[in-house]
């Protein structure tokens, strides 16, 4: 009996060692996939939020023959300092219209640019009667700010130039005119408006509607087939990444939960041939959207390419949502 007692004592031991060392392996191979995601999730962070932007590739020199800059020298205009609500100022310029108008639109550029990247939709707004207020968006240009939030600090700012414009012409009908991640920011902006209706009309160019699912999409498109699911790792890692050091979610920045609540016009812009954010996304924000909204798919157009490529039908065709919606006036 004392030999079978010790039998079962020493098997009770060997059960008890394995299922320590199978807690030990569990436990290794947890920390070693966080660390792993994490270290790959910030990679991921830091490409998009903590952008890397060639000074070569911006700034005025670099995006001169994209407008009329002869004509932008001989207009009066000034520079102007708005304050960010997150501790910081934003810099832009003011170009007052040559007949005499409170009327102004606000430019809001893509990432990785700047006021005169977006300063090519000046011309538009300047013939049509329009100020224009160009400025850089955080973490670009020479405005403040540590990192790029994709839309969901942007939002915020886009309401300080706003109610800035709003103060200096009361009487003003303005508009914002966004590209790309510009473009997000003034949908994410314009429910933020929707109690005051600072804003009269938006123009939105190429923007994403659901940012988790853009990242999705495009990391899914870069991964081996047999690592799809991968990309769901990824963006969990870093959203913890992004939660941590910029305040905000990745998963929160969707203006397709948005854009049912806005009532102001929307005239939506994408281009046909778009690879970067694709044009469906425009396709179904303006299907989601309440009347009034328009529609405009550039043929041929690549990403923030549509005024460029066919700038006559372009310019028509935000004529015609502006003239539709009573928006061309004095």
């Amino acid at each position: 009996m004392k030999v079978l007692e010790m039998i079962k004592n020493v098997r009770r031991r060997g059960i008890r060692t394995k299922n320590k060392v199978l807690i030990a392996v569990f436990v290794i191979l947890a920390m070693i996939t966080n660390i792993g995601g994490l270290y790959v999730g910030n990679m991921y962070y830091q490409e998009v939020c903590r952008l890397n932007i060639n000074p070569a590739t911006t700034g005025l020199e670099y995006y001169k023959p994209s407008f009329d800059y002869k004509r932008f020298t001989q207009l009066e205009s000034f520079n102007v300092s708005i304050d960010s609500s997150f501790g910081y100022k934003l810099s832009g310029t003011y170009i007052f219209n040559p007949k005499p108008t409170n009327n102004t639109v606000i430019l809001v550029h893509g990432i990785g640019g700047d006021r005169w990247e977006s300063m090519k939709y000046s011309d538009m707004y300047l013939d049509l009667g329009f100020n224009v207020l160009a400025y850089d968006s955080r973490y670009h240009g020479i405005s403040g700010g540590q990192d790029i939030t994709l839309g969901f600090f942007e939002k915020t700012d886009l309401d300080n130039v706003v109610k800035w414009v709003k103060w200096v012409n009361p009487k003003a009908v303005i508009g914002v005119h966004g590209e790309s991640l510009g473009a997000v920011t003034s949908l994410l902006q314009a429910k933020l408006d929707q109690s005051k209706r600072n804003v009269n009309f938006y123009v939105v160019d190429c923007p994403y509607s659901d940012l988790r699912e853009l990242m999705r999409v495009k990391l899914s498109s870069d991964l081996n087939p047999n690592f799809q699911f991968a990309a769901g790792v990824i963006l969990f890692y870093a959203n913890i990444i992004a939660v941590k050091n910029s305040n905000f979610s990745l998963y929160a920045v969707s203006p397709l939960t948005a854009i049912g609540d806005i009532k102001t016009p929307i005239m939506f812009i994408h281009g046909s041939s778009d690879t970067f954010i694709p044009a469906s996304m425009s396709l179904e924000l303006y299907l989601r959207k309440k009347d009034p909204k328009d529609i405009y798919i550039s043929p041929g157009a690549e990403h923030a390419m549509s005024y460029l490529t066919n700038k006559k039908e372009y310019t028509a065709k935000v004529t015609q949502f502006l003239t539709d919606n009573k928006m061309l006036k004095n």
